[in-house]
């Protein structure tokens, strides 16, 4: 801790000191010799008076000076200088986190906020001697030798070492920096010290337990926040999907619905785009209150089957790098669906296929993800099975079972609807199935209804929490099947109306009643369609999510393999492509939610997390590392103040308000 002053030159006025004790001497009086009588009294009167008065001249002498020098102090603006909290010492161990994660890709009116804080780590480095180490939030991958921990250089080495650390797409990672901090430094005996260089955004400090790190209780963290404490404005994009689910069809149109989230403290618009292999398609803009999430849609019509490598993106704002979602979209034939008719009849609404087709095909086959063709039992023999992707079987009598296998074996499903017309036997005989037909059970009389749902299937969970339609209808015949298998509906008295069963690399289904209306009234209930089409979008793959699962930059991709990025920037967010024995795989992999809230920590929810660690934050502004480095205080006020306060004293006591004459 020393002493300076702004303004030393003007320490030259000390030399003004000197006048108030010349124009002291100057004015001083002189006595007057005057014959008077009584002079003894008279020279013993002015042996009592002169001693008070005499002191008095030299209290308002002390008093003038001391103005004389406060004045001039004052003008050479002294200044106390001690170490600060950015002081980097010469000795000891001195470790900077350099905050690179997406949040620090913001760019504010003095540029962008991870070069500033290269600079902020430079100016705190120079002229640092002994060894520091920088270890970036965001860490580079493991095979680098960088990844592995942190490595000590001069400073002169570590500030050419800072120019690669790159700003990434990725969360920061508070928690392991400093992990690899408290590893580094906890055998250490000698002063640590640890500078973070960041914008303090909340994401990257939510997750933070010292507890499981444990502590350095001997060092001194300063965080250098770059920016402001508020929160910086920010659109993004969350996520994209297809509202209706499902895999995307050549020919059905679909709707792909954008959320958008306005993370700022005050209303925005923007422009949403949508571009498709590269083509723009669609845009439509948007309006958003504070912390409002909204949507965008965007209609969809696909006419070749494929992958389709999507974009969906935002009008630039001040953080670009989340303004983009990568997503890959498969297209998909439409399922090619037989279905083998046993009892055709003469009347196409009599026949047994008539309601199942239409629940397949409601309204005509635009708009449906399925291709129907419908045979009779006796045209099944020159069909080759293998162009289907799902079989129905529709009381239909004596089914193939040779057949019936081999197409199981390729892994495709297949449905079986009982009937009037069905050999119970010849059913029996086929050994992949684990259940056995027994007799008909005739409920004419008292018609039983559907009592449990297995709700562990999404299509069924859906229809059971959907209303009472499904619950509804009535069940006057149907076969009583016993055996091992998955009760996916069950009647009132417990025997099982739809049971399904693994075979091979596929699963067949058994429905115990018709497909018509001879024994019931479902395909008349609204749940009759959801049901169908839910059943054999399941087992065909088609109802799963078109769009892989969301992942975000740093998760682990689900899919074995190397992927090969075909869209977007290198190492960052894009399409990736994965080559696997069953086929091409995309993948989406974007930016992360958390780091596009520019939400700021408090200094004081900082202090919670370290506990008793000593922390402080400080603002970092251009150049003035320097000035953290040593911690100022202006003393020019408190000269001011003792100047005024001796002015007036003095005064007081020259009018003779503190001193009286006698």
């Amino acid at each position: 801790m020393n002493l300076t002053f702004l303004h030393p030159f003007f320490l030259l006025g000390l030399a003004a000191g000197v006048l108030p004790v010349l124009i002291h001497r100057l004015t001083q009086r002189k006595a007057l010799f005057r014959r008077f009588s009584a002079v003894r009294l008279l020279l013993q009167s002015q042996r009592v008076t002169a001693r008070p008065q005499r002191l008095k001249h030299l209290l308002l002498l002390a008093l003038r000076i001391l103005a004389v020098i406060s004045l001039v102090s004052m003008m050479a603006k002294p200044i106390l200088i001690r170490p600060g909290v950015a002081a980097l010492r010469s000795g000891g161990a001195q470790v900077v986190i350099l905050d690179n994660s997406l949040s620090m890709g913001f760019r504010d009116e003095r540029g962008l906020r991870f070069d500033l804080a290269k600079k902020a780590v430079k100016e705190a480095l120079e002229g640092v001697e002994g060894q520091v180490a920088i270890i970036p939030m965001v860490p580079p991958p493991a095979t680098q030798p960088t990844g592995n921990g942190p490595l000590w250089a001069r400073a002169e080495e570590a500030v050419k070492a800072l120019e690669t650390i790159p700003l990434t797409f990725a969360r920061g990672e508070a928690a392991s920096a400093l992990g690899r901090v408290y590893q580094t430094l906890k055998d250490l005996k000698t002063p640590k010290q640890i500078l973070v260089v960041s914008d303090m955004a909340r994401g990257d400090w939510e997750t933070l337990d010292l507890s499981t790190l444990g502590t350095i209780s001997d060092a001194e963290v300063t965080f250098l926040r770059i920016g402001g404490p508020s929160r910086d404005p920010n659109l993004c994009i969350k996520n994209v999907s297809l509202t209706e689910g499902g895999e995307a069809v050549v020919g059905v149109p679909a709707r792909l619905e954008s959320t958008l989230s306005n993370l700022s403290d005050k209303p925005d618009a923007a422009l949403v785009q949508l571009s498709l292999s590269g083509i723009k398609v669609d845009q439509k803009s948007i309006s958003l209150r504070p912390g409002e999430d909204g949507k965008v849609s965007f209609e969809l019509y696909l006419d070749k089957p494929g992958w389709i490598d999507g974009e969906v993106s935002l009008s630039a704002d001040r953080l670009p790098s989340d303004d983009l979602f990568y997503f890959p979209l498969k297209v998909r034939e439409k399922v090619k669906v037989l279905v083998v008719d046993g009892d055709p009849r003469t009347s196409l609404k009599a026949s047994e296929s008539f309601y199942l087709v239409n629940a397949l095909l409601p309204g005509g086959s635009e708009g449906s993800p399925f291709s129907v063709t419908v045979i009779t039992e006796g045209e099944m023999a020159g069909v080759n099975l293998k162009s289907y992707d799902a079989v129905f079987f529709l009381n239909v009598a004596k089914p193939d079972p040779s057949r019936l296998a081999s197409f199981l074996e390729l892994g495709r499903p297949a449905f079986i609807f009982l009937g009037d017309r069905i050999s119970p036997e010849a059913y029996n005989d086929f050994s992949l199935v684990p259940w056995r037909i027994g007799e008909a059970m005739d409920t004419d009389h008292n018609p039983e209804r559907i009592a449990r749902v297995d709700q562990s299937r999404e299509t069924l969970k859906s229809l059971a929490n959907g209303g009472d339609s499904l619950k509804n209808a009535l069940f006057r015949r149907y076969f009583k099947v016993e055996g091992m298998s998955r009760n996916l509906l069950t009647l009132g008295n417990q025997d099982p109306l739809l049971v399904e069963a693994d075979v091979g690399r596929s699963r067949i289904f058994l429905f115990a009643s018709s497909a018509d209306l001879d024994w019931n009234d479902l395909a008349l209930k609204a749940a009759y369609l959801p049901l169908i089409q839910g059943l054999l979008k399941e087992a065909v793959g088609l109802a799963g999510n078109a769009l892989a699962p969301d992942l975000r930059v740093g998760d682990p991709f689900k899919e074995q393999g190397r992927p090969v990025q075909i869209k977007g920037p290198h190492d960052g967010p894009g399409i990736y492509q994965f080559s696997l024995p069953s086929g091409e795989v995309r993948q989406g992999l974007n930016t992360p939610y958390e780091e596009s809230n520019l939400t700021k920590l408090t200094e004081d929810d900082l202090k919670k997390r370290f506990g008793t660690l000593e922390v402080s934050v400080m603002e970092y502004k251009e150049g003035s590392v320097k000035d953290l480095q040593t911690a100022k205080k202006d003393l020019w006020p408190f000269f001011l103040g003792f100047l005024m306060i001796v002015l007036a004293t003095e005064m007081m006591l020259a009018n003779g308000v503190l001193w009286s004459k006698p």
